[in-house]
């Protein structure tokens, strides 16, 4: 059993990391570089920031008193170098750097020119373009949230939706750290056809807790999500590259919340409005109706009625005259017609001809037209105007 020679605090055991850092000259006036980020310019005047190389990171203050004479502002991305003490922030046992002075290093930090050279990449792609932005749906009836189930972001939006009736597709999502990537492109691709809209959000957090929401990986699943998104990444100064590729960037998850459904008190006014303009519309059709009404009860009056009556009682009579009329007419012309036309068969009937001294010879055989179709001796048929001969054949010549 290991004998337990001396027991720390762990406020003693602070305080001797601080003296080891203290007494170590090669932790004091010394420079680093690196690539700012997480810049907080707090109201005491004090400025904390995180300076960082590819691989590391390390907590940095500039105190007011050294501020003054910085002569820039800092702000993320920029590169730059650091004079100052390594010290620790005792109250949370964090090694810091404590900065006495600042100069701008040559060009911008690793990772934000990376970032730069991501979004120039994916413009050229189309992914940002705002023609093919899509409208949120007014009244969703499927409403999708990719964020981390335990988080603040999840409770917010929860809030807004209250009991506005819609489905909601929890998809849970790391949102920081190792593997965040890639675990948020499989939440939003397990949502696909299946919501209205989507919410991607998070809180608010340091620049490397929001980086997974800068990937290319996200920026693609974002774009091919099949359903309007929403990015609440972070809070209202937190821009990421999703926020660039969504169709609607909120500055909140509670104001994605907001956008993603309809206000509820500007639908109520709506509906007002439109009850106002639909009884405005009924009274007026039942006005017009009564209207109507009154003026076919006037024009259906007893002495209007006989007076049609009586009218239509003439017109009947004049059409009844005109049609007779019509008929004697037609009678007329259809008896001259008839004369005529027995006028023109009369002229060329052979009773006409018979009666004028000719008669019509027939013989067994048929007529008899000229004098070689008869035989001597033959009896032949005569047709006269009136009555018949029959007739012996004594002699024939032939003209």
């Amino acid at each position: 059993m290991l004998e337990l020679t001396r027991i720390f605090t762990v406020s003693e055991l602070t305080e001797r990391i601080r003296d080891r850092l203290e007494t170590d000259l090669r932790l004091h006036d010394l420079w680093a570089r690196g690539e700012i980020s997480n810049v907080t310019n707090h109201r005491s005047g004090h400025r904390y920031f995180t300076l960082k190389d590819r691989d590391s990171q390390l907590s940095c203050v500039l105190f007011r008193t050294h501020g003054e004479r910085l002569g820039f502002e800092l702000k993320d991305g920029q590169n730059v170098l650091v004079f100052g003490d390594v010290g620790i922030y005792a109250p949370q046992g964090r090694v810091q750097l404590i900065a006495r002075g600042i100069r701008l290093d040559a060009g911008l930090g690793l990772r934000h020119r990376e970032l730069e050279a991501l979004k120039a990449k994916l413009s050229a792609e189309g992914l940002f373009g705002l023609e093919r932005k899509r409208p949120l749906p007014r009244f969703p009836e499927r409403i999708g949230i990719v964020t981390s189930p335990d988080g603040a972001a999840l409770r917010d939006v929860l809030r807004i939706f209250g009991s506005y009736p819609a489905r909601i597709f929890l998809s849970p999502a790391q949102v920081q750290g190792d593997g965040a990537e890639e675990s948020i492109v499989l939440a939003i691709a397990a949502l696909r056809s299946r919501v209205d809209v989507l919410i991607v959000c998070r809180g608010g957090g340091s620049a490397e807790d929001l980086w997974p929401f800068n990937s290319e990986l996200v920026a693609r699943a974002i774009f091919e999500c099949d359903s309007p998104v929403i990015s609440a990444i972070g809070h209202e100064t937190d821009v990421t590259i999703a926020d660039f590729v969504a169709d609607v960037r909120a500055p909140t998850p509670t104001a994605a919340a907001r956008m993603a459904i309809p206000d509820l008190e500007e639908t109520r006014s709506d509906l007002r409005l439109l009850e106002a303009r639909m009884t405005k519309a009924l009274w007026s059709c039942l006005e017009r109706g009564q209207e109507r009404l009154d003026y076919l009860q006037r024009s259906l009056s007893a002495r209007r009625m006989y007076g049609r009556l009586a009218e239509k009682r003439q017109l009947m009579d004049y059409w009844a005259e005109r049609l007779t009329a019509m008929e004697r007419k037609l009678m007329q012309d259809c008896r001259i017609r008839l004369d005529m036309l027995e006028g023109r068969l009369d002229s060329v009937s052979p009773l006409a001809t018979l009666s004028r001294g000719y008669a019509i010879v027939r013989s067994s055989r048929g007529l008899v037209l000229r004098a070689e179709d008869a035989r001597a001796g033959e009896v032949l048929e005569l047709i006269l105007a009136e009555g018949r001969l029959r007739c012996r054949v004594l002699e024939k010549e032939d003209t």
